[in-house]
């Protein structure tokens, strides 16, 4: 990639929000566990002086979901990004991809946690979407 490609610059601020907002649900899923004061391994339950269960608490369930989520559509978002960033896009259009990427991701996460359909779904198909569209330009390019 090249620091001359605005495209570079523009991936490299999407993929650290998006790297950060799966450390941000990490975090999040600890905290709930924290705040239920509930752990399914036993030696976190004596340490924290809390109960140990067979299951995870629902609310933990919940943004362990989101989480596996996010990593999952993250991960496609990484090499898919990168590969069309290293095409040289206008800025327009990558600031259009990248934006809406991590735009949509943010509110997928959170219309999960809140537990809000259709906006969940519709989030993440538009997610899905950017990345397609990034993909057909990456293979229209190197074909």
């Amino acid at each position: 990639m090249s620091a001359e490609n605005p495209a570079t610059a523009l991936y490299a601020l999407a993929a650290t929000i998006v790297a950060l907002h799966l450390v941000a649900l990490a975090l999040w899923t600890g905290t709930v566990r924290v705040m239920r004061k509930q752990w399914v391994n036993p030696e976190d339950a004596r340490l924290n002086k809390g109960e140990h269960v067979d299951l995870e608490h629902e609310d933990v369930s919940r943004v362990k979901r989101a989480h596996g989520n996010a990593i999952e559509n993250a991960l496609p978002f990484f090499v898919v990004g990168a590969l069309y960033a290293a095409t040289a896009p206008g800025r327009t259009a990558a600031l259009a991809y990248f934006g809406t990427f991590v735009a949509v991701r943010l509110l997928h996460s959170i219309f999960y946690l809140w537990g809000r359909q259709p906006f969940r779904t519709l989030s993440f198909a538009a997610g899905v979407l950017a990345v397609i569209g990034m993909a057909v330009h990456v293979l229209r390019f190197f074909a």
